[in-house]
């Protein structure tokens, strides 16, 4: 199995709208410069990459997948960034059939509730698979599992995944209030962790308090001690990590850490 990055952006995306920042205008000049929102793709490890499964379908997934066809989606939560993407599976998109969506119950009463995501279970573009905690899918010479934890933010529940290859596991938690000592006892076991990393301070937004995250600062002090790979995903575009030449990003890279680039392919 083949893990791809398809993107390590905050749901409002690279550039952001409204947003003037370095990095937002920085991207408006320069398209190469765009990035897109946190996912990526389970695949068969061959040239055929027949065996696919997204997780998370994102406002930018016209960009981010090639071709159409895919074995399922695993949705953690039914915010912006992680849910959007559906949307190109029904009728004004590729009219999918019967597509599996795997979800906890908060995204299957979301979707099930809430126009237009409804319509496409109800035209069977999509069908809900529920996916809670420890529930485990078998796929191409591995498996997949979730691991549910309660996230301050959305009030309710998120899923984390633990994805097994024949050689390694990956830990993939992308969008998390704060990291607990259960999650960071997973990102330890794991040999390739992609995890939150939306804000480098509390000072970048004024207005962190309401949308809180683990920090980039304190994630590099509680793990750079771990053996596991560490992959920084859903940045926010104010986060000076997203700048090649910042202090912070050297910093991030001298204790081993990596940001999570489109495009990265990691074995399992």
């Amino acid at each position: 199995m083949k893990l791809e990055i398809l993107g390590s952006i905050q749901d409002g995306g690279v550039p952001h709208l409204g947003c003037d920042c370095q990095v937002c205008e920085n991207s408006r000049k320069d398209d190469t410069k765009n990035r897109y929102c946190s996912s990526v793709l389970l695949k068969e490890n061959s040239e055929t990459d027949s065996v696919r499964y997204l997780i998370d379908a994102t406002p930018d997934i016209r960009h981010q997948i090639k071709g159409f066809y895919l074995d399922g989606v695993f949705l953690p939560h039914e915010s912006l960034g992680h849910i959007t993407g559906l949307l190109y599976f029904g009728e004004e998109g590729i009219d999918a059939k019967d597509l599996n969506v795997y979800c906890n119950d908060d995204v299957k009463n979301f979707l099930m509730k809430n126009d237009p995501y409804r319509l496409l279970l109800d035209r069977g573009n999509i069908e809900i698979q529920e996916f809670g905690n420890e529930d485990k899918e078998e796929i191409q010479g591995g498996s997949i599992k979730a691991k549910t934890y309660y996230h301050h933010q959305i009030g309710h529940e998120t899923t984390a995944y633990i994805i097994e290859g024949k050689e390694k596991t990956a830990f993939y938690l992308p969008d998390i209030t704060e990291f607990t000592e259960e999650i960071l006892e997973e990102i330890k076991n794991a040999d390739i962790a992609i995890i939150d990393g939306t804000f480098w301070s509390e000072d970048e937004i004024d207005r962190y308090e309401e949308v809180p995250h683990p920090l980039v600062t304190d994630t590099i002090e509680r793990m750079e001690d771990y053996e596991t790979e560490i992959y920084i995903t859903h940045i926010n575009h104010t986060n000076p990590i997203l700048l090649p030449d910042s202090e912070e990003r050297k910093i991030l890279e001298k204790k081993g850490f990596k940001i999570a680039e489109e495009g990265t392919e990691l074995e399992l």
